[in-house]
């Protein structure tokens, strides 16, 4: 994982945007199986505004690691959990009606204001409140004595798709409900609704703050990372454990799907579902060794996997097979395993297992290798 490429993205995104916004990092789900502290550190290094994680547990990791810049959940969160939260210095993101009621009564029990993002739901219908139900979540954090909206956003749903109507319908919502927000005399200083879609495709979505997630990590969510100078920071590798040397029409793998089409030289790799190589690319997917591509061969594996190296010369057993990533002048990118599997590439990269040692190049790589058996 090179954090130099990190940097690398962030420093794009700055630029793409103007240079004087807010930039939130979001770091959740192990910053997109990248490995939350080492980025998040780095990112600080670099001077990144806030992060943004989904759940509590999250938040407070960073916290533990030493990163003190401002941390938003996103995410839900439980009313035991807000405790926590104030003692982590997290800040919380109102999304009903309910929630909000939960900050106040927790903010009368501790005495002291509890700042907080509204979120507007304005068309994700996931998380946020309804335009209807905005006046009177407004009216009661208006009627406190003290500023604890600090601020307001939303997600975009086809911030990705560069001619969508969409955006445009989520942005009059938005604006609308900003309005009312400033009518009762509230001012939020952090407004926020640009993802890595809205920050790369529509600059109407930057306001005071992007929130890029995909695209620190070098990867634009529409698969034109490339148009933006955006520099994918991860390679997913494994080792070659065994070579074997079968006949022709040789069943391979479970349920013996695959067969032998020749006489074929068969590498075993340490690397299954379980550590990223999801199942379905076993149609058609390929890694790469000594700067050749090989295709599976057979059914993946929870821990293993087998590829055709025939017409690759000089393979032997300790030779690295690339999944994701360059060796020579080939590439595997997270999106063409994602093309292949018929998904994207936030779920490629969130399921490389936590088993697989996270190994950091570039500056700020103060710990070269992470590994949850530690």
């Amino acid at each position: 994982m090179d954090l130099d490429a990190v940097a690398s993205n962030l420093k794009v995104i700055r630029v793409r945007t103007g240079g004087s916004r807010r930039v939130i990092a979001v770091v959740k789900a192990d910053a997109y199986g990248h490995g939350a502290i080492a980025v998040a550190r780095r990112l600080e290094k670099e001077g990144a505004d806030a992060f943004g994680v989904a759940m509590v547990e999250e938040g407070l990791e960073l916290r533990r690691a030493g990163i003190t810049r401002p941390v938003l959940i996103l995410g839900a969160f439980m009313p035991a959990q807000i405790p926590q939260m104030v003692e982590g210095a997290l800040t919380p993101s109102v999304y009903s009606m309910t929630t909000l009621n939960s900050i106040l009564e927790a903010r009368r029990h501790i005495s002291r204001a509890i700042p907080f993002h509204l979120k507007i739901d304005t068309g994700m219908g996931r998380l946020g409140l309804t335009p209807a139900e905005l006046g009177p979540a407004l009216d009661r954090i208006a009627a406190l004595p003290e500023p604890a909206l600090d601020g307001v956003f939303t997600t975009l749903t086809s911030g990705d798709q560069e001619n969508e109507t969409q955006t445009a319908d989520q942005l009059r919502v938005f604006s609308s409900a900003l309005e009312a927000i400033r009518r009762r005399g509230l001012q939020p200083h952090q407004i926020h609704a640009a993802n890595s879609g809205g920050l790369l495709l529509h600059p109407s979505t930057w306001f005071d703050m992007v929130r890029p997630g995909l695209a620190l990590y070098g990867l634009a969510p529409a698969g034109t990372s490339e148009a933006f100078g955006l520099k994918p920071a991860l390679s997913l590798r494994a080792r070659i454990v065994l070579l074997k040397t079968v006949n022709a029409d040789t069943p391979l793998g479970y349920g013996g799907a695959f067969r032998t089409i020749r006489p074929s030289r068969i590498a075993t790799i340490a690397a299954g579902y379980d550590d990223g190589v999801n199942r379905l690319v076993h149609d058609g997917g390929e890694v790469i060794v000594h700067g050749k591509r090989a295709p599976f061969a057979g059914r993946i594996s929870m821990d293993f996997s087998m590829v055709d190296v025939t017409d690759v010369q000089g393979v032997a057993e300790g030779d690295e097979a690339t999944i994701i990533g360059t060796d020579g002048d080939t590439t595997v990118t997270a999106w063409d395993t994602a093309r292949l599997c018929g998904t994207i590439p936030y779920e490629i990269l969130c399921h490389i297992g936590a088993r697989v040692p996270r190994v950091y190049l570039g500056e700020g790589a103060t710990r070269p290798i992470r590994s949850r058996f530690e």
